[in-house]
């Protein structure tokens, strides 16, 4: 039987930390692309908010952030970054997010995260409940080509993201960190149990959840990206 997801990360805590600083930094155009969505309000949610990096993000702009994760470890290192507002971290699981218990947010986000959470069309309509009239829900998700290799076959994937961490930050050890992730036995586990959709999947499966929804596809090589407005 496979492990939980929360026992993976959990266990590959502070290699992934190393990964997102980069992909998270401000010079990153997936920040920078996230910059750019955010709407005006109050309430901000980040599902799947891993070391908190985007937390402090948001924690810029809205008044009352949480951050939801399954990892404990990962939510110790959110933990310990300043921010401007405090964040309350949660360890739980997406599924038991409620508007009846939760509330809603003016901002719903999650960045590299919703396909670990189960099938896209179970868990967009939990994140697209949470969104308050005027609202927005942003996600960043890791896609596949349509046609890629499966799991075993592509150990090639992982030198393809170590050179997109290269390209982006130009630090080295950052994209051998992330190399050493992609090959580390726990992530090669996880990532047979929860493979990303297809970039012809993702549309569709957005397009079904979220009527409306914006896609933008290869934001950078391997992540593609919905915006969907509450309107």
């Amino acid at each position: 039987m496979s492990a939980a997801p929360e026992a993976f990360f959990d266990d590959l805590a502070e290699l992934y930390e190393r990964f997102t600083v980069i992909r998270d930094a401000a010079t990153s155009p997936v920040r920078s692309w996230l910059v750019e969505q955010l709407p005006a309000g109050t309430r901000a949610l980040d599902v799947g908010c891993g070391s908190g990096n985007n937390c402090g993000l948001l924690a810029d702009r809205y008044d009352d952030v949480v951050g939801v994760d399954l990892s404990q470890k990962m939510l110790d290192i959110a933990a310990t970054k300043p921010t401007r507002v405090p964040v309350r971290y949660e360890c739980r699981d997406a599924a038991s997010l409620t508007p009846e218990r939760d509330g809603r947010f003016d901002l719903v986000m999650s960045v590299n995260a919703v396909f670990h959470m189960g099938p896209a069309d179970e868990v967009l309509p939990v994140l697209r409940s949470l969104v308050a009239p005027g609202g927005r829900l942003v996600v960043i998700d890791v896609t596949q080509p349509d046609g890629a290799a499966a799991p075993a076959e592509q150990s090639g994937y992982a030198f393809q993201t170590g050179k997109i961490i290269y390209d982006v930050s130009g630090d080295v050890e950052a994209a051998c960190d992330s190399v050493r992730m992609m090959l580390h036995p726990r992530w090669l586990e996880m990532s047979a149990a929860a493979m990303p959709l297809t970039d012809t999947e993702f549309q569709l499966q957005y397009e079904k959840a979220l009527p409306g929804v914006r896609i933008t596809k290869d934001l950078i090589p391997t992540m593609s990206a919905a915006v969907w407005d509450n309107a």
